[in-house]
C-alpha cells in the first residue's frame, strides 16, 4: 500500500524517459511536451502523492478493494460487513511535542490522571497504537536542526497575522527539537514514537456506518488531544492505508520505519 506512490512515480517516470527517446529520435516537438508533463507528474507524485491519489480516486470514484474490505473514494475509512451489518474503520494520528519522561513524577502523575479521565468519557470502543524504532543517529541531529530552523522560520511569519492557536503549535514544536537536539548532542539514544489510533462505526447501510465512524474519530481527536496535549489529526489515503497495514505488517528494519513515516 505505501509502496503506491512509488509505483506511480515509477511508471511516470518510465513514461517520461520513454517520450524523451522518441523525441530524440524522431525529433517530435509533441514527444518532448509529452516527457515532460510526465516527469512534472512524476515530481508532483513522489512529492505530494498523499494529496493527489486522494482527490484523484475520489474526484473518479475509484472504490479500491482488498480482501474483506474496501476503501472508498474519500479514502478515509476502511468499510467491511459482517452479516447484516456495515462497518467503518477511521485512523488518526497523535503528534506529540512532549514525552513523558521528560516530566518530573508530579507532571507524570497528572498527565496518567487526566488521560485515564478523559478515555472513561469515551463512549465507543477504540484502539490506540504505538510503533517505536530506535533512532539511526547518523542525520538524526543534522534532521532535527533542519526542521527546528523550518519551524522557526513558519513561526515568524505567522507571528505577523493572528493564528493564535498555529503559533502556539509551532512554539511546541520548535520546543521538541530543542529537546531532541539537546539529548542527542548528550549522547543519548532516543527512540521514535508513532501513536495512532482507530475506531470503528456500523450501520444497517454503508453510508450509515462511514457517518458514525466519521463522528467517532472527531470525537476521539477532540479528546486525546485535549488529554496528551498534543495535535490529532485524521488520516486519509496512503497514511490511512499505511496504519491498515500495520496491523498485520510492521516496517522491518529503522530505513523502512523511517520511509513509511507519516
Amino acid at each position: 500500500m505505501e509502496g503506491e506512490n512509488r509505483l506511480y512515480t515509477a511508471l511516470a517516470l518510465a513514461g517520461g524517459f520513454f517520450c524523451l527517446a522518441a523525441a530524440i529520435f524522431f525529433q517530435s516537438a509533441a514527444a518532448v511536451v509529452l516527457a515532460s508533463l510526465f516527469l512534472f507528474a512524476s515530481l508532483l507524485i513522489w512529492k505530494y502523492g498523499y494529496i493527489i491519489l486522494p482527490l484523484l480516486t475520489k474526484s473518479a470514484n475509484i472504490v479500491e478493494v482488498g480482501g474483506s474490505f474496501e476503501i472508498p473514494p474519500s479514502q478515509d475509512v476502511v468499510i467491511g460487513k459482517r452479516g447484516d451489518l456495515f462497518f467503518a474503520t477511521a485512523f488518526l494520528a497523535a503528534r506529540l511535542y512532549e514525552s513523558a519522561t521528560e516530566k518530573n513524577a508530579e507532571g507524570r502523575a497528572a498527565l496518567s490522571a487526566m488521560f485515564e479521565k478523559a478515555i472513561s468519557s469515551v463512549g465507543f470502543p477504540f484502539k490506540l497504537s504505538c510503533v517505536v524504532s530506535p533512532l539511526d543517529l547518523k542525520n538524526e541531529l543534522e534532521e532535527a536542526r533542519a526542521k527546528r530552523s523550518l519551524a522557526e522560520s513558519r513561526l515568524e511569519k505567522l507571528r505577523r497575522g493572528r493564528n493564535e492557536s498555529e503559533v502556539a503549535r509551532l512554539e511546541r514544536e520548535i520546543a521538541m527539537w530543542n529537546r531532541i537536539i539537546e539529548r542527542l548532542t548528550g549522547g543519548e539514544r532516543p527512540l521514535e514514537v508513532v501513536l495512532y489510533l482507530s475506531t470503528t462505526g456500523s450501520g444497517m447501510t454503508r453510508d450509515a456506518a462511514v457517518e458514525q465512524a466519521r463522528w467517532q474519530a472527531k470525537e476521539l481527536g477532540v479528546v486525546v488531544s485535549s488529554a496528551l496535549g498534543c495535535e490529532v489529526v485524521e488520516l486519509k489515503g496512503e497514511d490511512m492505508k499505511r496504519c491498515l497495514m500495520w496491523e498485520v505488517l510492521l516496517p522491518s528494519d529503522i530505513e523502512d520505519f523511517h520511509d513509511q513515516l507519516f
